[in-house]
């Protein structure tokens, strides 16, 4: 640790995303025996996001807000066309959103408390914010402010149109870009889903539990899937590598 702390284990795990583990926590001369850095070579981050904290006046009863997550797309393209069209030219073209909502309370320890706050998710080009890379959060500068405000009326104006009744209702509300992303959770390019998704990156064989070093272990979306639901059955597949266990079989069998 920095303070000169060491702490010792039979077995050490890796959750960090492929990037961050093989670039940061792997010494230099542990990462070239075994060629880890040319396993880098293969594959790429995906793409990056934005997301604007909307804090909202009243209850979700009262504001009627749904139960199920918004997906709002252009009317045209499909998913790959419309992502391909947003990131070469981000400024033109449209891409997609979501409005995840929260059940209408949600449980904190012992007791429950309607949310008020909700995240509103849609694609963000890296391009965008490149350019204040290097810079402290809060203290990016007045463009980087306005770029903000551009993005954050944009996303409203998609939000009002699905739920205008919302417009006069909002409270609050706080936008991130992919370098926030970048600040707090240490991904190379603001991305929230690590590595990118695309064939390619499904036959590198390198990507999985079980890695060259003894004893060291990978966990998290990077390995089996994307999302939560990967990330998740990535520490069972883990914990069968560890183990020598078929725990996928066992649980299925469990459950039946």
């Amino acid at each position: 640790m920095k303070d000169g702390q060491t702490f010792n284990a039979q077995n050490v795990v890796s959750s960090t995303g492929i990037f961050n583990t093989y670039e940061k926590l792997i010494p230099p001369s542990v990462l070239e025996r075994h060629q880890l850095h040319k396993q880098l070579k293969k594959v790429n981050p995906s793409v990056a996001h934005a997301c604007l904290y909307i804090g909202l006046k009243g209850s979700p009863e009262a504001l009627q807000l749904p139960k199920n997550n918004l997906w709002i797309y252009p009317e045209k393209g499909d998913n790959d066309s419309i992502v391909d069209r947003y990131l070469k030219d981000p400024k033109k073209h449209s891409q997609w959103f979501t409005f995840p909502f929260l059940p209408p309370k949600t449980r904190v320890g012992l007791s429950d408390i309607p949310p008020k706050y909700h995240r509103y998710n849609h694609l963000a080009a890296f391009d965008l914010v490149s350019q204040w890379q290097g810079t402290q959060w809060m203290k990016r500068g007045k463009k980087y402010e306005r770029l903000k405000a551009t993005m954050t009326k944009r996303l409203l104006e998609v939000l009002f149109k699905q739920l205008p009744h919302l417009k006069d209702k909002i409270d609050h509300h706080e936008l991130s870009t992919p370098l926030t992303t970048q600040n707090f959770v240490n991904y190379k390019e603001g991305e929230i889903y690590g590595i990118d998704h695309t064939p390619e990156r499904y036959k590198q064989k390198f990507l999985k539990p079980r890695t060259p070093i003894r004893n060291f272990y990978l966990s998290g979306q990077d390995i089996v899937s994307a999302g939560i639901g990967g990330a998740m059955f990535s520490g069972v597949v883990k914990a069968s590598a560890m183990q020598g266990k078929n725990l996928v079989k066992k649980i299925y069998h469990s459950k039946k």
